[in-house]
């Protein structure tokens, strides 16, 4: 009886090993395995997003430009997930937006992530922080001291410099640039390449001298309401200007800072010139016609912008002191989009010699609606 489990334990042994041995030889390295059962190298890359095959440096630059549409974006990015993060915080030039509104903390936070960077500073009627649909907040002379305190020990790091009101209050521009007007060399913009100020219904006729004077790389300059006292430390080397008279001049005496203006900004390339019907003068105004004439040797693109009925003197009379040799376009543009445009347009055409460097000419909104023409080649 003790025989019988020995001899049923070797025939379960041999067969073990005849099954071993039968599997072995099928999948053995000299013949062709089965297709599933191959072994494959499977792509990392294989189930992920496109986006993350991107280089970090590539996908930091699409973080940069995108940023520029959406003051949120840096903040947005960074909670996406632990490697958009890492990205994030290591991009200095994601945070360098500053729009300056009742998260003071929040902004000093983005200030230090952006470490040494040049910041583009922005001090806006819309509320375009958290709530992008949000409604207009008001701004009056404490709020916008009590935004501007952050970022005014950083002007030597503006990069840019943005301020509009919408919303009528006293003492807008003293609150806003107060510490820009300092005399001492903090006050100096080194790295201010743009800069936007822009207040239609202003009242005070005071004269800002900004950044004590110093201001190298300025090239783009938006103005409306505001004086400014024109340096060529300052603006000696613009190349776009979109300049608004303030209104507290007319006439003769106009024309005269304006033209004195162009004088210290004679490099430019681009230049848009309004003067709108606005409040009564201000400041003494000249009583003899302006002789001084300024060259504008580079400028290529003019615009004048008409607020009003038709074009006013101040402009009539400029056009005859200015002279440009290489303008090649003029555009006549009525803001008011009136149906009758320029009732004086012959005499101003009359008076205003036109380039010989002149390709393109064009007149929009005019009673005609728009009218092109090309000067001979």
């Amino acid at each position: 009886m003790s025989s019988a489990p020995k001899r049923t334990q070797r025939r379960a042994l041999t067969l073990i090993r005849s099954f071993a041995n039968a599997v072995k030889s099928r999948f053995s390295s000299d013949k062709p395995q089965p297709r599933q059962l191959r072994r494959a190298q499977i792509p990392v890359f294989k189930h992920a997003h496109f986006i993350r095959r991107l280089p970090v440096e590539l996908l930091a630059y699409v973080f940069v430009l995108s940023s520029e549409d959406d003051v949120m974006l840096p903040v947005r990015v960074s909670h996406v997930c632990k490697k958009w993060r890492e990205i994030a915080l290591r991009t200095p030039t994601l945070w360098r937006r500053i729009t300056l509104s009742p998260e003071i903390n929040m902004w000093k936070e983005r200030i230090r992530r952006a470490g040494a960077c040049t910041l583009d500073v922005q001090l806006v009627p819309s509320a375009t922080t958290r709530w992008p649909n949000s409604a207009r907040h008001y701004l009056d002379p404490v709020t916008v001291q009590w935004y501007m305190q952050p970022a005014i020990s950083l002007i030597r790091r503006w990069r840019s410099l943005e301020i509009v009101f919408a919303d009528y209050s006293p003492y807008l521009w003293n609150a806003a640039l107060s510490g820009c007007c300092s005399r001492s060399q903090r006050a100096q913009a080194l790295a201010l390449v743009d800069l936007t100020l822009a207040y239609r219904a202003n009242d005070d006729t005071k004269e800002f001298c900004l950044f004590s004077g110093v201001a190298p790389r300025l090239r783009n300059v938006t103005l409306d309401g505001i004086r400014l006292t024109w340096l060529p430390s300052l603006f000696g080397n613009l190349t776009y200007l979109d300049y608004t008279h303030h209104g507290f001049s007319v006439e003769h005496q106009a024309v005269h800072d304006v033209i004195s203006m162009l004088e210290v900004s004679n490099r430019l390339v681009e230049l848009k010139i309004c003067f709108p019907p606005k409040r009564r003068p201000a400041t003494p105004t000249r009583s003899h016609p302006v002789t001084r004439r300024a060259l504008l040797a580079s400028l290529q693109h003019l615009h004048l912008r008409v607020e009003g009925c038709d074009i006013p003197f101040e402009l009539a009379h400029l056009m005859t002191l200015v002279h440009t040799p290489c303008l090649r376009s003029l555009r006549l543009i009525d803001v008011d989009r009136r149906h009758l445009s320029f009732p004086s347009l012959k005499s101003f055409f009359f008076v205003y010699a036109i380039s010989r460097s002149l390709r393109v000419l064009r007149v929009e909104h005019g009673c005609e609606g728009s009218a092109h023409a090309r000067p001979g080649a």
